[in-house]
């Protein structure tokens, strides 16, 4: 594998858009290149696993073999469990026992992977540098929990939900971490800004105890079509190849049509390999 040195990788999460840059790992693979340094958030987090692991196609089988299956995703498991997405079933039973992950060639990886996960009591986000994964993927769970839909996780003292609450599009993160030059794979295609928008009496009601996470939940449309707006500037200024979706999606975060999801998938393939030479035309500079 070619490491393209000084350039970092940035991942928006997007749920079951995320597909889509799972394709773009694959692109990356057959292209032959790793990147020294990755930030990443929710679905952008739990498919860049199979990527560092070096398992081709390893997202593609799990959406023909188990992404329709109720253990997956489910109104029963939120029933159950308080939480749409079966996180034992996704990351530990499949990774573990149905379609085994490489956690040694995971941990091996060159690439320093940042995980993040919305602290839910001060509204910041908390980093959870690869190392700490574990077999079970705690941090992903964290980063993945998304509001209504999934429980609050307990983690290393922090109170944790979605990672894409506080920073959607954690570019300033790569950069602060030195890294001015970034390839940013986002879920959505051009032209498309956030205007998500939950009731103020719900979040109160549901979040009580949370005031933080709510004023973040209140604000991130705004924290998002703002992180957009700096990708697309780096993306002009030559410091950033933005790798996203062609056409607006009509899959949905929580969808669950496999071969809807398979053509996303390869359409994220597409993608990644029309951009490989501006990548490493990027690493270059």
């Amino acid at each position: 594998m070619t490491m393209l040195d000084n350039v970092g990788l940035v991942l928006e999460g997007g749920g079951m858009r995320g597909m889509f840059s799972a394709g773009v790992f694959e692109a990356f693979m057959q292209g032959d290149i790793e990147f020294p340094y990755a930030t990443a958030v929710s679905a952008g987090a739990c498919n860049v696993v199979s990527y560092l692991s070096r398992q081709p196609m390893r997202t593609r089988k799990i959406i023909t073999d188990y992404v329709a299956d109720p253990r997956y995703c489910s109104v029963r498991n939120l029933l159950r469990d308080g939480s749409l997405f079966n996180f034992d079933f996704i990351l530990k039973e499949i990774p573990q026992k149905l379609l085994p992950f490489d956690y040694e060639a995971f941990r091996q990886s060159s690439c320093n992977l940042y995980v993040g996960a919305t602290d839910c009591n001060t509204g910041e986000v908390i980093w959870f540098p690869k190392e700490t994964m574990g077999d079970d993927f705690e941090p992903l769970r964290a980063s993945s929990s998304l509001p209504f839909l999934a429980p609050v996780v307990h983690f290393q003292g922090y109170e944790l939900m979605d990672g894409g609450l506080a920073d959607p599009i954690p570019v300033e993160k790569a950069m602060a971490d030195g890294h001015e030059r970034n390839v940013i794979v986002l879920t959505r295609n051009p032209g498309y800004y956030s205007t998500e928008n939950y009731p103020i009496w719900l979040l109160k009601l549901w979040y009580a105890k949370y005031p933080k996470l709510i004023e973040i939940i209140r604000t991130r449309s705004e924290n998002y079509n703002r992180q957009m707006a700096l990708a697309e500037q780096l993306e002009k200024d030559g410091k950033a190849v933005v790798i996203r979706p062609l056409e607006p999606l009509t899959i949905g975060r929580l969808d669950r049509k496999p071969q809807e999801l398979l053509k996303l998938h390869d359409h994220g393939i597409e993608c990644g390999l029309a951009l490989l030479e501006n990548i490493r035309r990027l690493a270059q500079k």
